[in-house]
């Protein structure tokens, strides 16, 4: 699952905040919660992409202080209000896999992207957020649980 380099684009996102362990059911609250926001606020038709940012690094931040914002790319003029803010994304070049599995499964794909091997040769890691990037086509299987979207971890060139 050698990962693929993307160069992401400057974006400015609306986003609402989760703090707490990754994986928590919170999680899944607050993207209820995030999509009602974009649905009164008339952003989810046409149904855009979706973006997770983990801000922390749950080997070294204690569960409890991790931070997860949910977000969508906006314009500008848009009003937020309480629960959601504005951020401006800077971009630049992430590895990225294709994942596919249940928010279960997450926490071990993402250990396996940041193991020794999975990056192109002349690439390390970077300390910038990692992102979870949810294409407008983004669902999820009912049954299962399974869904898919893309993992990119930020990286910057060998020195």
């Amino acid at each position: 699952m050698t990962a693929t380099i993307r160069n992401l684009p400057r974006m400015r996102l609306a986003f609402m905040r989760h703090t707490g362990p990754y994986g928590h059911p919170g999680l899944t609250q607050l993207w209820e919660r995030f999509g009602a926001w974009c649905d009164a606020n008339r952003l989810s038709q046409p149904r855009p992409r979706y973006y997770g940012f983990s801000h922390d690094n749950p080997d070294c931040t204690p569960a409890a202080q991790c931070r997860y914002d949910a977000c969508v790319q906006i314009g500008v003029g848009l009003r937020t209000g309480p629960d959601v803010q504005v951020m401006d994304f800077d971009g630049g070049d992430y590895a990225c896999v294709r994942f596919t599995g249940t928010g279960a499964d997450m926490p071990g794909a993402w250990a396996a992207l940041a193991t020794p091997g999975q990056l192109p040769g002349g690439w390390q890691h970077d300390a910038r957020a990692a992102l979870e990037i949810y294409d407008a086509d983004f669902a999820v299987e009912p049954d299962t649980g399974s869904f898919s979207c893309w993992l990119c971890m930020p990286v910057q060139r060998a020195g």
